[in-house]
Parts: C-alpha cells; structure tokens; sequence
C-alpha cells in the first residue's frame, strides 16, 4: 500500500514538475530574456518559441530616416529578411530640409531626393518597405511582438528602433489653435505661401537657420527670436544668414502669444526676456525650430532612457539594454544630431543585430525552415494614386467620377506632412474600392489647379461631388480617423 502511495506521489511529482517546464518553455521565454541581459549565455533559438507564429520579421526596423535605412542596408545586404516599417513620416526629418552640403562626398542636393535614393537601394537587396507605423511593442517575450496603426502584428526575432524626434512646440496661448494655419515647423513645405508677408521663426540653431534661410526669398521679413544672448548656429550658417538683407536676430526675445482671425495668425505677442516688457508683432507665419522630443513613448519602463528621454546604449556598441534591441539616430543621439552621424550608427546597429542574431544560432538554414511564416508584404493591400497637373486632366476627371466622391490632395513632395499622409490616403484607397477617386495633385508643379480651387497651403484635401466642392480637409489624420471621415463622406 505504502508503495502504491509513492508511486502515486512521484507521479504527481513528474507531472507537476513537467507542467512548469513546459510552461516555462512555452510562455517564460522572458526569464531567458533576464538572463541574456544579465549576460549569463546566449542560447540558440529554439523553434518551439516560434511555434504557431505568423509574420515572423527577423530584422524589424522602425523608422525609415538615415539611420533605419543604414541599419536596413546591412541587414538585408546580409541576406537577412529585413521588414521597414516607415512611420508617420516616411525619409525621416532629412524630408523637411531644403539643401543638403555636409554629405560627405557629394557637394549639394536635396534632403527628399536622399532619401527616395537610399530606399531604393535598400529594396533592391531585398528589404521591404513597409508605409505603416508601430502602434505597441511589447518586448516581454520572444520574439518580440509589434503591432502597427493598420492592424498587422509581426514577431520580431531583432529589433531596430529608429523613430527618431519631434519638433518641440511652444504651449502658448494660440499655438495649438493656429498650427497648420500659420504655425508650423517646416518652412521648405510652406514658404511659398508666405510671399511678401512677415513672419518669425522661434530657435537659435542651425534648424532656425535653415528655416530663416528657406523664407528669406519668399517673406517681406524674417525676425528671429532667439530667448538668450547668443546664436548657438555654426559659424557658416550665420554667414549664410547675414547675407540677406530681409533677415533679422533680435536676442531676449519669445514669443507669449499667438494672434489670429480664426482661420490664420494675424499678430504675436513678442515678450522682452531680460525687462518683460511684451509688445504685439504683425505676423503672418510662425516658424519653429527649438528642438525635439525622442519618440520614445512605445519603449518606456522598458529600455533604459535617459534624463530627457534619449534611448541609451552600451559601450561603442548600438545595442540597448534589452537583447536583440539596437538604436540610432535622433532617437538616442542629442548631442550631434546629423544625418551622416545617425547614417554611421545605423550601420553599427544593423552589424550589432546581424552579429547578435548569429551568436543565437540564427544562419541560412534557419531562415530557410522560417521562411513558410516570415511575412509576406502581397498581403499589404494599397491602391496607387494617380496624379494630375492640368485643368484638362481635371476637369475630365471630374466629369468621369460623376456620382462617386472624387477626392483631390495637394500636396509637395518635400512637405512631411503630406508625404505621411500619402500611404494613409492608399491604404484607405484600397478600402473603398470603387466608390471614392482618389487624386493627387502635386502643388509646386499645377499652379492652375492650386490657383482654382483656392488651395492655401499643404497639405490640403478638395473632396468633391458631381463637381461640386462638399468638404475640404485641411490637417493631417491617423488611419483610423481618415477612414471613418471617408466613410461618412460616402454617406
């Protein structure tokens, strides 16, 4: 009786025991996270903690600025499968820069042709380029798992994090009222619509600099607020500035308010830093260039940040805290802050995550047994735009969709607002099918359509029925908001 007993007990025993390896094995892989960061051995990947996963990424990059697109490069150029997911705006802040001299060995060019160029290389090695953007990570597992703003969830087997920094903006009174409707951030998108009148750009850096430099031939006036007593801009770019006779530095000064009519800034409030004393501009654009944030906000509690939220990284590595997790760019770097600098860290953190991803056991012959479950970007459904520049075009296209919704977007090609907006407008194309024309109509180019329908700035949307102008859509959207507007559209 005593031996049925035991025998019973050690049945249980073996159970129970087996019960937590098993589960241990299956849903505590993050132990084994622990462990690889309290670098205590690397193991191999074992298949069981893939088993059931779809869309499996083994290089998953989040960002698509000179950094993300460097890291890509190694990536792909390595044979590894590497997924880009572009963000919100797709080429990074270099698509908001007018001319670019510091490239080393190329003298000048522009920022949004840079970019076009190098994601055109990175897809000829194979990567793909994906125009959606990281909703959540949750890194509490592996393979980590990310899910993005159309609703895809991809498993990660390593992780580049290049989503960059967002412009600072004021927090005044008025400020947010009038963004988009003379505050703005991007003097390359918008300028030309400021000829002949005065604005203010806020900063004094090379980004105000820059910004100043891009209104001069467009603005009557271009005062610059600088809150201190000194230019922190490099020396060529102030010789740069003061070269033009229609831009002026006023030191200790800011802004407290912004003014307007309701539909645009009109004045401002120009407070003296030193006396206090505040005095109204007559102003028509507000341009700001007073820093960033770090997008940091899908990692926080998670990988270690900095005081002012910047990702760390260890040692002369690009590698974070968490394993397998690499970082370049803006996102960790407040110091340099250049394309050519995030470009050379990219390329550290796509070796970093090549080399990592081998220690793990990771090599051909896995990917080769992966590769049933990797994603597959034909899934990805979009529809094309197609584009006019004429009043011919137009107003053949108007007479052609009679009885559906004819959307037209304004938009340049150098404004990173509409270029995030461009995937979105796709992406939502394909939703609708035939019952919306969507149209895209480039700004810069068609002064004819731009001057018809009244368009004022961009990234501005005409929607239109039976040639009649219903609505017009003046600021940018995410994709679940952009859809629900179409749909209520369609009726």
């Amino acid at each position: 009786m005593n031996r049925v007993k035991t025998i019973k007990v050690l049945i249980i025993v073996v159970i129970f025991c087996g019960g937590v390896l098993w589960g241990v094995s299956h849903f505590k892989i993050s132990s084994y996270v622990k462990e690889w960061i309290k670098n205590k051995g690397i193991p191999t990947i074992d298949f069981k903690f893939l088993d059931g996963k779809e869309n499996i990424v083994p290089m998953l990059v989040l960002g698509s600025g000179p950094a993300s697109l460097s890291a890509a490069l190694y990536g792909s150029r390595s044979g590894i499968k590497t997924v880009v997911l572009r963000g919100n705006q797709p080429g990074g802040q270099l698509t908001g820069t007018s001319y670019i001299e510091n490239w080393p060995g190329i003298k000048k060019f522009r920022g949004a042709e840079l970019m076009t160029d190098f994601e055109e290389q990175v897809s000829s090695f194979g990567a793909t380029m994906l125009s959606d953007a990281a909703e959540s990570v949750d890194l509490s597992s592996w393979p980590y798992r990310v899910k993005t703003e159309e609703g895809h969830e991809f498993y990660a087997l390593s992780l580049m994090i290049g989503t960059g920094a967002t412009p600072r903006r004021l927090g005044i009174p008025g400020d947010s009222d009038y963004w988009g409707k003379g505050v703005t951030t991007c003097a390359i998108c918008d300028a030309p619509y400021f000829k002949g009148d005065k604005v203010v750009v806020i900063g004094g850096g090379d980004s105000a600099m820059e910004e100043a430099l891009e209104l001069s031939p467009y603005a009557k006036t271009v005062d610059v607020l600088v809150r201190g007593t000194t230019l922190r801009a490099s020396e060529s770019m102030i010789g740069r500035v003061k070269e033009c006779t229609n831009i002026f530095i006023h030191y200790n000064k800011a802004l407290s308010e912004i003014k307007g009519d309701g539909m645009h800034v009109t004045s401002t409030m120009v407070k003296d830093t030193v006396t206090g004393a505040e005095e109204e501009w007559p102003v028509r654009g507000v341009f700001l260039a007073i820093g960033h944030i770090p997008n940091t906000q899908l990692f926080k509690g998670v990988i270690d940040v900095d005081d002012a939220g910047y990702i760390k990284i260890k040692d002369r590595h690009q590698l974070t805290n968490w394993p397998g997790v690499a970082v370049a760019g803006d996102v960790a770097d407040s110091y340099y802050r250049q394309a050519g600098v995030a470009a050379g860290d990219g390329i550290k953190a796509g070796l970093d995550l090549v080399w990592w991803l081998t220690s793990i056991g990771y090599n051909s012959s896995v990917q080769t047994k992966l590769e049933p479950f990797f994603f597959d970007p034909k899934a990805v459904e979009k529809r094309k735009m197609e584009e006019i520049d004429s009043l011919t075009e137009c107003d053949q296209l108007i007479a052609d969709s009679k009885g559906k919704l004819l959307m037209l977007d304004f938009f340049t090609p150098y404004c990173p607002s509409c270029m995030s907006m461009i995937p979105i407008i796709e992406w939502t194309a394909a939703k609708f099918g035939d019952k919306v024309v969507f149209c895209k109509v480039d700004a810069s180019l068609a002064y004819d359509l731009v001057k018809k329908f009244k368009v004022p700035d961009v990234p501005h949307m005409i929607f239109i029925k039976d040639g009649v102008i219903i609505d017009r859509l003046k600021n940018t959207m995410n994709r679940a908001d952009f859809y629900e507007f179409i749909k209520k559209r369609i009726g």
